[in-house]
């Protein structure tokens, strides 16, 4: 017994409340888990610290014969035979055998870590995607304590925070994963099958429960209680019988001699008593573990429902001084925050308050609209170094300031703007000097000179500039000693 109260703060330190959880995560993990639990150290305290059972022995047993035959039935299997029935006479027949009650400790203490068990796989697994819930969550926590320009920079700097951690999901992100790491909805979707495993639990122990009482158990609950209600006395009820028959054998010199004892286990009265609450209260649990985990999904798995939980303490004159419609609302719940970004602000609004969660949406919404008008600039900018071709402005006259330059092979100057050699004509050349007068390469459609030919006219400039009349030593402007 001394033992006792340092067991119950073993339990309390190792199941306490989280702060990534909800309500009916808090009834199941820690409510069930420790009620379960207290119970499995009263029953044991009983069971194996008082007298569990005690028997009505013949005369002649004496000294500790009587306590021989207390501990024998008790470990022993016993059976149940109404008074109104006569004890069969053939020991196959004796076939109501009740031997749980031993174990309702240890079946306690097992199911109080089943239903401990979704949550310590939640814990474990959280940790390993992109968001860390319980941080964020704790700093949330201190901002409740905080006023004025520090509460403002700390509720700034966890939005800060909070936004980088959810930048991570999107794909233009250097450390973005296309995975269901890198999709947002990672955490979201560990945190729906902890709830799945909590509905299975609890649907599993009434089932395990029901077997372990021998079959009757899963309407008994409701049974005694229409009994009760329709005012029949509280009849002994065979799941937990309290008087029970006990056979045993003794040897005595050689010979066996059978004894049928009558016996009292005091401690299936607490047992009913317990079980009776224990169905009304997992029937309790269930209920609320099923519409909270239907409400959870809808809410986290639906485009609309995630809109409406972050945004619906948001007025419409805090979200136009934004300048956000209702259409980049959505896109910030979606495209910014994603389904796991969402989930936290739900873990910060359970566990911290509304005001706290509407300033930091807030200030997430500032932090949204300062990337979106980024990204417009962005876009509005030009773009020099872009491979992309702009399209030619044909309203105005284009001016050709290549057209000196030879054809290109790719045909992007069409061939009959630039006649070739080929199509140049054939012209007698009157003048004696190497170099070709100008007049020679020109057609009579257009005044532009071939590059080809102006290379061969500077080449005989730089060869015999006396001899050309267009070069820069022609015979007009020789000198006077010269004419």
């Amino acid at each position: 017994m001394l033992g006792i109260p340092l067991i119950g703060d073993y339990i309390h330190k190792v199941v306490k409340p989280q702060s990534v959880s909800d309500s009916v995560d808090y009834l199941n993990y820690y409510c069930t888990s420790l009620l379960l639990a207290l119970a499995a150290l009263a029953i044991s305290a009983k069971q194996y610290f008082g007298s569990p059972i005690q028997c009505w022995v013949p005369m002649e047993f004496r000294g500790g014969w009587e306590k021989y035959t207390e501990d024998y039935c008790f470990i022993q299997n016993s059976y149940y035979v109404p008074f109104d029935e006569q004890i069969p006479d053939e020991l196959s027949e004796r076939r109501d055998q009740l031997s749980y009650y031993r174990w309702v400790p240890i079946v306690l203490a097992l199911q109080a870590l089943c239903f401990f068990a979704p949550n310590y796989f939640w814990e474990m697994l959280y940790k390993q995607t992109a968001i860390r819930p319980r941080a964020i969550v704790n700093d949330a926590e201190k901002c409740m304590n905080l006023q004025g320009d520090r509460r403002d920079s700390e509720v700034r700097s966890l939005a800060e925070y909070i936004a980088d951690t959810v930048a991570i999901f999107s794909p233009q992100h250097k450390r973005h994963k296309k995975d269901i790491h890198g999709s947002g909805k990672s955490a979201t979707l560990l945190y729906l099958c902890t709830k799945a495993l909590y509905v299975a639990n609890i649907i599993i122990q009434l089932w395990m429960m029901n077997h372990f009482l021998g079959g009757h158990y899963l309407y008994w609950g409701y049974e005694t209680m229409m009994d009760v209600a329709s005012g029949k006395v509280w009849q002994e009820s065979p799941i937990f019988p309290r008087v029970i028959m006990c056979d045993f054998e003794v040897r005595r010199l050689g010979n066996i001699q059978r004894h049928t004892v009558q016996c009292v286990i005091m401690m299936n009265m607490i047992n009913e008593k317990l079980y009776l609450f224990l169905w009304f209260w997992l029937l309790f649990v269930l209920i609320c573990t099923v519409l909270n985990f239907v409400y959870t999904s809808f809410v986290l798995l639906t485009p609309c429902a995630r809109t409406r939980l972050v945004l619906w303490n948001i007025s419409k004159q805090e979200m136009k001084r934004h300048g956000l419609s209702s259409n980049d609302c959505e896109k910030f719940v979606h495209y910014f925050l994603h389904t796991d970004g969402v989930l936290l602000l739900k873990f910060i609004r359970e566990h911290v308050g509304d005001r706290i969660s509407r300033d930091i949406v807030i200030r997430l919404l500032g932090i949204y609209n300062k990337q979106n008008l980024s990204n417009d600039s962005d876009e509005r900018s030009p773009s020099f170094c872009s491979d992309e071709k702009q399209p030619l402005n044909r309203e105005k006259p284009m001016i050709d300031y290549l057209r000196n330059f030879p054809l290109h092979k790719s045909g992007i100057y069409p061939p009959r703007m630039y006649p070739t050699p080929a199509q140049m004509p054939a012209i007698q050349k009157p003048y004696e000097s190497s170099a070709p007068p100008l007049e020679d390469y020109l057609d009579g459609t257009t005044s532009t000179l071939p590059i080809s030919a102006m290379a061969r006219v500077r080449a005989a400039q730089i060869e015999s500039p006396a001899e050309n009349p267009y070069g820069a030593h022609s015979s007009r402007h020789s000198s006077p000693t010269e004419v």
